[in-house]
């Protein structure tokens, strides 16, 4: 997950983004990259090329996609830079005929998000597979699941409702699985969980926090979080590991809302209820079981930068701890023309972080 940052109280900061397993956190800046290790909270690369405006990782690897904040030529947004950090070496540069918005990544897949299209990359050669064309998305929407297989993308089909197509990046460079009209307002965010299972999503309301079963895309969970509306700036699911499953919302109001992914057992009066939203759902033209039978979070953590955007990530606790900086960050290497020889730094870092 990652959160632009443009406009940001914070001198010179663009760029905010965990990396697929939360181990670490890349942030763009007007002079340049920096990525830290979480659990350590040490620096395991600094770069200062200039003003960067998307910086994402791959895992903990020396693979590292970055999109410039336009401040110089050479540092236009209309250009995707993939870069070995261990080496230093431009392992390729891709050019767009506009802005880069958004970049996701995983280990099959580098996918693009402008306004308006995705372009879709085979990681292994960067080679562009397809463009997918889309609503206008000027917030740059677009969930790739952290697993390579499934390799599912989410992107929003309608910048005036809720409603979102899912594609599997595997088949035909993104072929359609499915279509969901998850929300009656335009999406505000979306997130995987670890394994593709679960999609979640919010709209621009932001009261109503919806999690989709794959690959039938079937509503499994709807949770209240809250009853004035917000905007949700991030969501993010649990790691492997957690059951059940969690759920973590970052909003406007400065909270981050806690759900656990469980059916909640049922009082009578519950049941009632559930049968009341049953047979209101089937004389009325869309579902009521929300507003009937809402689930509210188990937890909430108020921050202390209440209505600054944030974001989130779920940790297990901490088991061991690592030294940074060795591995694929920062060290001293000969060339590299592809990825076969990208890095790792240890993996273990578990907690909530906000």
């Amino acid at each position: 997950m990652s959160l632009s940052c443009a406009g940001s109280h914070k001198p010179g900061l663009l760029h905010i983004s965990f990396n697929q397993d939360n181990s670490c956190i890349s942030i763009g800046t007007s002079e340049g990259i920096r990525i830290y290790h979480i659990e350590t909270h040490q620096t395991c690369y600094r770069d200062d090329i200039g003003a960067v405006g998307i910086a994402e990782m791959l895992f903990c690897t020396s693979l590292l996609a970055y999109v410039g904040a336009g401040d110089q030529p050479s540092l236009t947004p209309r250009r995707l830079s993939v870069i070995n950090t261990s080496s230093g070496s431009v392992i390729r540069d891709l050019a767009f005929s506009s802005s880069v918005l958004s970049v996701r990544l995983n280990r099959q897949r580098l996918v693009a998000v402008l306004d308006g299209r995705a372009h879709i990359h085979a990681l292994q050669t960067l080679a562009q597979l397809r463009i997918i064309e889309t609503p206008l998305n000027p917030k740059a929407l677009a969930a790739l699941t952290p697993s390579s297989e499934p390799c599912l993308l989410a992107l929003p089909a309608s910048n005036t409702a809720g409603v979102l197509r899912v594609y599997d990046l595997l088949v035909d460079g993104g072929h359609v699985v499915c279509e969901i009209q998850a929300h009656k307002s335009p999406l505000a965010a979306m997130a995987w969980s670890h394994n593709g299972a679960y999609l979640a999503t919010a709209s621009t309301t932001g009261t109503v926090i919806r999690v989709y079963s794959m690959p039938h895309a079937a509503k499994a969970f709807s949770f209240r979080r809250g009853t004035y509306p917000a905007a949700i700036h991030c969501l993010a699911f649990s790691p492997e590991g957690y059951d059940p499953p969690l759920l973590a919302a970052a909003s406007s109001h400065g909270t981050i809302h806690l759900f656990r992914l469980e059916q909640p057992h049922k009082s009578a009066a519950a049941a009632a209820a559930s049968a009341a939203a049953g047979l209101l759902s089937a004389v009325m033209s869309y579902t009521v079981t929300d507003m009937v039978e809402p689930q509210r979070a188990i937890a909430n953590i108020r921050l202390p930068c209440a209505g600054l955007p944030a974001i989130c990530c779920l940790q297990h606790p901490v088991a061991t701890s690592a030294a940074a900086g060795g591995g694929g960050f920062g060290s001293a290497g000969g060339a590299s023309s592809g990825l076969s020889d990208m890095q790792t730094l240890p993996e273990e870092t578990d907690e909530v972080i906000t």
